[in-house]
Formats: C-alpha cells, structure tokens, sequence
C-alpha cells in the first residue's frame, strides 16, 4: 500500500504563526512591565535609614531638620563624670539626633538606632560602642569640643542621614551663615563622651518604622 502525505499551503503556515507570535509578544510584554515595577518598587520599599544614604549634610539648619523636642532637658555641657570612648570606622554612626547645650554649645547625643543589623553595619556603630542618650561629645580625634559651637561639632562629624527634602534649604541655610564651620573630621574617628553627674534627661525610645527606618 502507499503512504499519502498531506502539504501545507505557504499560507496555512502563516495563520498558524501568527497566534503563536502574538502570545509571546503578549508573554514580552508582562514580562518586561513586571520587571520595570520591581526595579520601581524594590529601592522606594526599604527605608531610609536601612539603606544608610548620607549627604554631605552641615550644621546649617540643622535644628530646623532634627529638633529639638518638648521633652528635651536643657544641660550645660561640664564633665566630671564617666567617660567613655567609641571609635567610628565610617559614617553614618547611628546616632540620629543631638541636643545643644546652654548657649548653642556642645552636643548630647539625643536618639540612638537601638540594634546593629549585620557584623559591620555603620548605624550600629554607636550601639555597638555602648553610646547612651544623655551622652555628652567631650573630644573628636583628640580635639576637645566639650564647649565648641554645637554646629562645629555636628559639621566635624558630618554624618546625618541624608533626607532630599532639605537639600534646597539646607543650601541656602550654608550660604547664609557663609559656609561650614568645620570640615568633616577623618576615620577613623575617635570620640569621647562624658556623662554630666546628676543628669537626669528624658530620651524617646525608638521602635523600626518600614516608612523611615526608625520612629520615635
């Protein structure tokens, strides 16, 4: 007996394609839109602080971005009390807000990120260190400021989480005063705080907040 073969016409094949065509265009297409919203949402979804962005922030405005609270104890920076040291590898630290003293001078560390994320993590710097709230800068790489310019202190340390909210005024704020008072000091940093004897302050607790990284 004979085998028949059937031939397809040149346009069968054709109408046959074009479903096949179209839905790997449509598959494409998914593809790619999904792609395009995790690369949208992935970076916008951790918060500012876990992703540990820093500008090149001063002391100008600088109350205006973090403080100060009601609740704050005013204090004059003295010592006399326990003195501890932390040495800072890189910036951030860890420490999200300092108070000034009477008169605009010195700092008191005011709201310290509560955990250190990973062997390493910058803003666990100072909770690794063992820096309280109530803390007082004494000296920065040997250099006493127990009674420098609050914002001296903050411009050698230079290490405020940066916030593009304030990138506009914070620039007009530096050209107002005329510039830095201070460049930022090397790393690694070497700090000294001081505890005042009697002291008695009141200090947020800060919880994780997914919006911001910490909240108070």
């Amino acid at each position: 007996f004979f085998l028949k073969t059937s031939r397809t016409s040149p346009a069968h094949l054709a109408m046959a394609r074009r479903p096949v065509l179209g839905s790997l265009l449509v598959c494409g297409a998914a593809t790619a839109g999904l792609l395009q919203q995790l690369a949208f949402v992935g970076p916008s979804a951790q918060p500012a602080v876990a992703r540990g962005l820093v500008a090149a922030r001063v002391s100008a405005d600088y109350l205006e971005r973090q403080g100060p609270k009601d609740a704050d104890v005013p204090f004059t920076p003295t010592g006399g009390g326990p003195e501890h040291q932390v040495v800072y590898k890189k910036r951030p630290f860890g420490i999200l807000r300092y108070q000034p003293g009477a008169g605009m001078k010195g700092a008191m560390a005011m709201e310290i990120i509560p955990k250190s994320r990973y062997p390493g993590d910058p803003q666990g710097q100072a909770f690794s260190g063992g820096v309280k709230a109530g803390y007082v800068v004494k000296s920065i790489n040997g250099a006493d400021v127990l009674s420098a310019e609050f914002g001296k202190i903050m411009d050698l340390f230079d290490d405020e989480v940066a916030d593009p909210r304030f990138s506009k005024s914070t620039a007009l704020a530096l050209e107002k005063q005329g510039g830095r008072l201070a460049e930022p000091a090397a790393t690694p940093l070497t700090v000294v705080y001081t505890e005042i004897p009697g002291y008695q302050g009141k200090f947020a607790v800060l919880t994780q907040d997914g919006q911001d990284g910490y909240g108070r």
